[in-house]
């Protein structure tokens, strides 16, 4: 029976008064009776999911810049282009799967019951008791490799009005010194030709446009233009000027480009660890996360911290076990809680807490009529029922 919130349920019905029994035993090496049958189950175990978002930002200098004080006043401009990476987002979750040390069998050679009817265990495709998470096509997402910078920037690809004519006329002032008889004579004439325009030239004429784009859009907003528009008219001309102007200021003062990427990372806690820190990765504020150990950065790592809990009932439970007991009941697990952070450095960026599986303790239930009805991730008891 399973429901909404992802409950799987383990339902085992020994409604019989008639003479049945069953054992349940761990699997280990060589343990399994002769000429047995019976049913195979696992407990889960809980992984740890380290999801990390890393932002880029990349300001790219305009073209124009080293002119932007000059010819529009601006002193912020982006002389320089940069980038910068910032570790933006880190979500810790868990999710549950068969945990290969804690496999039991269902030992069912000597159970008489009814009918097949008379016993039902619901379990996952892995095995699982207690899972209706489909953790089968968890893959990691591939790292994106970062681009590197290149020396020489196509303009025009980021900046939208950068490509203008190139070309300027030149005219030169040609005196030619003539000879004739004894008299030298000056002849003057203009050469004409093309140049490219210098950096300095194409940004007067830009911040000069820019000016224009600025007073045509004003006189458009407060209606000094000769022509009486509409006012869809004056709307839709004011924002197309306006985006002009963006995209013209842009060559002076340069943009930012922001970009994303996500990484996800695991972590098995251990059942022998109460308090640890693992490292996950190195991070660099140039370089983003490394793959090379070699670089410098900060080492990110995920801090471990048991509650402990559970203690005092694993030592009850060590007690009281009667291991002359020849029938044993379903095994199942009482977690434990821990608390996970993350850290860069000493700078904390995320922390959460969870029940983990193998934390706590695995103990059985009495093997006698009962209906079990256990959580899906931790593999704790949610009800259970004594059948009479």
């Amino acid at each position: 029976m399973f429901n909404k919130l992802g409950t799987v349920i383990l339902f085992l019905f020994l409604l019989s008064s008639c003479s049945s029994s069953y054992n349940v035993i761990h699997v280990e090496e060589d343990n399994k009776p002769e000429n047995s049958e019976g049913i195979y189950y696992a407990l889960p175990r809980n992984v740890v999911t380290i999801d990390i978002t890393v932002e880029e930002v990349s300001r790219i200098s305009g073209p124009y810049a080293a002119y932007a004080s000059k010819f529009l006043g601006i002193k912020d401009a982006v002389l320089h282009n940069t980038k910068l990476f910032e570790l933006s987002d880190i979500k810790i979750n868990t999710y549950s799967e068969p945990d290969p040390k804690h496999y039991y069998f269902v030992d069912l050679s000597n159970y008489k019951g009814y009918g097949a009817q008379d016993m039902m265990m619901s379990m996952s495709m892995s095995g699982l008791i207690q899972d209706l998470n489909d953790n089968s096509d968890l893959q990691i997402e591939k790292e994106k490799n970062e681009k590197q910078d290149k020396n020489d920037i196509d303009y025009s690809k980021t900046f939208k009005y950068f490509a203008d004519a190139n070309l300027v006329e030149k005219i030169d002032t040609v005196v030619e010194q003539v000879i004739m008889d004894t008299v030298t004579v000056e002849r003057m004439h203009l050469k004409r030709s093309f140049v490219e325009k210098s950096y300095e030239q194409k940004a007067k004429e830009a911040s000069e446009l820019l000016m224009k784009i600025k007073e045509q859009r004003l006189d458009i907003i407060t209606g000094a233009q000769e022509i009486a528009y509409s006012g869809a008219t004056v709307a839709y001309m004011a924002e197309e000027l306006a985006k002009m102007e963006q995209e013209y200021m842009k060559l002076f003062t340069g943009v930012t480009q922001r970009n994303t990427f996500h990484f996800r990372y695991y972590y098995l806690p251990e059942s022998h660890v109460y308090s640890a820190s693992i490292p996950l990765f190195k991070f660099s504020k140039t370089e983003g996360i490394l793959k090379d150990e070699a670089m410098d950065g900060l080492m990110v790592y995920i801090h471990v911290d048991r509650a402990r809990t559970t203690t005092t009932l694993e030592k009850f439970i060590g007690n009281s076990e009667n291991d002359k007991e020849s029938d044993k009941g379903l095994y199942y697990r009482i977690p434990e809680s821990a608390k996970f952070t993350i850290k860069e450095g000493s700078e904390l960026k995320a922390e959460a807490s969870f029940l983990i599986g193998q934390f706590g303790v695995v103990t059985n239930l009495p093997a006698k009529n009962v209906k079990v009805q256990f959580y899906p991730n931790g593999g704790a008891i949610r009800r259970v029922q004594i059948v009479n």
